[in-house]
């Protein structure tokens, strides 16, 4: 079994005249956001062997908490992950290293949630409206190799996501 965790890259800043969508950093609820997530990682003893991180501004910045607070293996930041279906997606995270039992991949709508829904068996609500800025996805798939991944064959393990401001987040569940 290996575990896979999918999470959206915090609230951004607005586009704004001459800022390319690939250069939009976090607001301040995002950085807020991407502190909190780090907090909850730290207090799950939450471990990546392997991370996959897109390579615009706004991923790079979600997961530089992540990358302080928890304990991380080998990091991959790739322009490649920009934007992509979840066909995509699912090709890149076939080609993850097979030492690595869990893995992190931090990129965009809607790639990343169609990517969730397309790999779980059975989809819980708080899914069925998207997926929100900020929001992290374990999923545990019954395979021993990355290249073995498929869709609809996973289990959600844990969901989070930092509710700073209102609540109709999703409860962190475990399993």
């Amino acid at each position: 079994m290996k575990r896979l965790y999918i999470l959206r890259h915090a609230h951004t800043e607005p586009q704004g005249l001459g800022l390319s969508d690939f250069d939009r950093a976090l607001d301040q609820q995002g950085r807020e956001e991407a502190e909190a997530l780090g907090q909850y990682l730290y207090q799950t003893a939450q471990k990546y062997d392997f991370i996959m991180c897109s390579a615009a501004l706004r991923c790079q910045e979600t997961l530089e908490p992540l990358r302080r607070l928890t304990k991380t293996g080998k990091i991959e930041i790739s322009e490649d992950y920009y934007n992509i279906s979840e066909d995509e997606i699912l090709g890149y995270l076939r080609q993850a290293p097979d030492d690595a039992e869990s893995l992190l991949y931090i990129g965009h709508n809607p790639g990343v949630i169609f990517t969730i829904l397309k790999l779980v068996r059975l989809i819980p609500d708080f899914l069925k409206e998207g997926l929100k800025p900020a929001t992290l996805v374990g999923i545990q798939v019954p395979i021993t190799k990355w290249s073995d991944l498929g869709w609809h064959d996973g289990d959600i393990i844990d969901s989070y996501h930092p509710n700073l401001d209102s609540g109709d987040s999703p409860e962190p569940m475990k399993s």
